[in-house]
């Protein structure tokens, strides 16, 4: 029997990911043949010991990560079973191969903050399914983890560091301006966003939009900067 998949199946497929994964969960939960059938198909599909070696017991535990990373693993199978080469993306289907995983010292620069700061967002379950690893092991958070807000507001790795590669990229078109004015031109713009200096703004706001506190970080980071590069032109 020759039985394949069809271009049209393989888009009805993708675009009820987010729905099969739904029902899975939901329907199966009971009587755990959700959690067997989704370690059957995480060590059964090729191409998946990355994805596989990010995942434990934990991810069990919360009924919208478990929906999360069914959609994921559905992906994938879907990538696999019409033979989409590895690492490629195909009409909005990716490969596991293509989630890219960092270290908490990596994610420390994205973020603009300490590697102890990422370790305590770990231990507050601030990246959704990600628990530290034991001795002798080391972190590896995958860029579709997702990542929870202060606010509780959410978004992915993924999104943090697309958005910290723009920051550097435009850092990278004005090289020929001195790191001084650069910040001090990043300042002015915040201050120009948001009407005033930033401890008159999103320094005094105790709830903030997830862009509020992304700019938080970066106009944070743009002023110790700007400190740094003061107390140079002082030498």
């Amino acid at each position: 029997m020759d039985m394949g998949i069809t271009r049209v199946e393989k888009n009805i497929f993708s675009q009820n990911t987010d729905e099969i994964a739904s029902e899975l969960v939901q329907s199966l939960s009971n009587s755990d043949n959700s959690i067997l059938l989704f370690k059957v198909l995480a060590l059964a599909v090729k191409n998946n010991a990355e994805f596989v070696r990010s995942l434990d017991e934990s991810i069990f535990e919360d009924a919208d990560i478990f929906r999360e990373k069914y959609v994921t693993l559905l992906k994938h199978a879907l990538s696999q079973a019409v033979d989409v080469p590895t690492g490629i993306t195909d009409s909005g289907v990716p490969s596991i191969e293509a989630v890219r995983s960092y270290t908490p010292k990596e994610l420390s620069v994205f973020f603009g903050v300490s590697i102890t700061t990422i370790f305590n967002w770990i231990d507050q379950g601030r990246f959704m399914g990600i628990q530290r690893a034991g001795s002798n092991k080391h972190n590896l958070i995958p860029d579709d983890t997702t990542y929870v807000y202060g606010s509780g507001k959410r978004t992915t790795i993924k999104d943090i560091v697309t958005m910290w590669k723009k920051e550097e990229a435009e850092h990278q078109s004005t090289i020929e301006v001195s790191d001084l004015d650069y910040h001090t031109g990043q300042i002015a713009l915040y201050e120009d966003k948001y009407k005033g200096e930033f401890e008159r703004t999103l320094g005094t706001k105790l709830n903030l939009t997830p862009e509020e506190e992304t700019d938080a970080q970066v106009w944070k980071h743009h002023l110790g900067r700007q400190r740094l590069g003061f107390k140079d032109t002082e030498k």
